[in-house]
């Protein structure tokens, strides 16, 4: 723990001590929750994001589409309205966030909506969409609705268990509300991460005999053109424009294409404006002639409108999770028995 973090260790333990009643509460049934007739599978993980929600989100939106009608619920972070909003062709980022769009374009055939209020949405969802399953995305921590299944991500490269609350460490909440978890996937890690390596995290993790404990890493795509129509070539300077909480494995992976990468990193869910837009420009002018823009799935939802009619070329660099030691078959089966049983 740095200094400066280990000043904040007082605030620390008064929001756990807060955290800590809060749950309290809703575990003896003083503060209630609502429950519903369909399965509400709930993803989300104790840290402050960065843990691979979104694409964990996609693949089982994906995997349970082809058996039961799906919806995705989120809060719809960053987004400019507000209650209920479901998802269409003509959404924008601005409209219904932009996770939740990046979702809806990646996931054809499944619902996606927004609620601040997730019972509202829920409920919502039931009356007009009439969903055979709800995946409620980053709800770890509302307990205001009671899920059938609770998946916590935490990402390998900064275990739960070697991090503190907030304001000293990165977590919402205290490590041992992993408990409340049925499924606990350790994301982003490294595709030859070795079995014994995945022993010891698992032995650091002491899993509950009734929960299942996954391991996934990320896999980087072919990019996709957002404008422009040059083809991909590995020989050109990149621009790497990101607003997402570490965009360092994805520069690697970039350089690892024989690339010079030069990166302008903005905030976590950053909402893009004109200006951001000059200023891009101007570093692909400084970069050289054979400079592209490349970004997120993520941010590319934010920067098409604001780019598509400029003369530049932009790529995404999609991605998607894969499960280590050959255990998708079992996550996937583990997925259809709990909602045909629910």
């Amino acid at each position: 723990m740095s200094k400066a973090r280990l000043a904040l260790f007082p605030f620390a333990i008064f929001y756990d001590c807060i955290t800590r009643f809060k749950n309290f509460l809703y575990n003896k049934k003083i503060l209630s929750s609502s429950s519903f007739d369909i399965p509400i599978i709930v993803i989300g993980n104790l840290a402050i994001g960065g843990t691979g929600k979104t694409p964990h989100t996609e693949f089982m939106a994906n995997f349970l589409k082809s058996k039961f009608a799906v919806a995705v619920l989120s809060r719809g972070y960053g987004r400019k309205t507000k209650g209920y909003q479901s998802a269409t062709s003509a959404s924008t980022s601005q409209q219904i966030g932009d996770e939740p769009l990046q979702i809806f374009n990646s996931v054809s055939g499944i619902d996606v909506a927004v609620c601040e209020d997730r019972t509202n949405g829920v409920n919502e969802l039931i009356q007009t969409k009439k969903p055979e399953v709800i995946i409620l995305d980053d709800a770890f921590q509302h307990r205001k609705i009671t899920g059938s299944l609770y998946i916590l991500l935490t990402t390998y490269s900064k275990m739960f268990y070697d991090d503190f609350v907030l304001p000293a460490g990165d977590l919402r909440e205290a490590s041992s509300n992993k408990n409340r978890a049925d499924i606990i996937i350790v994301s982003k890690c490294p595709a030859d991460l070795g079995f014994l390596e995945k022993k010891i995290i698992t032995g650091k993790i002491g899993p509950k005999p009734q929960q299942k404990v996954y391991f996934s890493c990320i896999k980087y795509l072919k990019p996709k053109i957002i404008c422009g129509v040059e083809p991909w070539q590995n020989n050109q300077t990149i621009v790497l424009v990101t607003g997402v909480v570490n965009p360092l494995p994805l520069k690697d992976h970039l350089e690892k294409m024989g690339t010079e990468v030069q990166l302008m990193k903005f905030a976590d869910h950053h909402n893009y404006t004109d200006l951001d837009v000059l200023l891009v420009e101007e570093k692909l002018k400084n970069a050289g002639k054979n400079s592209v823009l490349v970004t997120t799935s993520k941010d590319a939802v934010k920067l098409k409108p604001l780019i598509e009619n400029k003369d530049i070329h932009a790529y995404e660099i999609p991605i998607q999770i894969e499960f280590l030691f050959q255990e998708e078959n079992e996550f996937s089966q583990y997925l259809i028995e709990h909602v045909r049983k629910v």
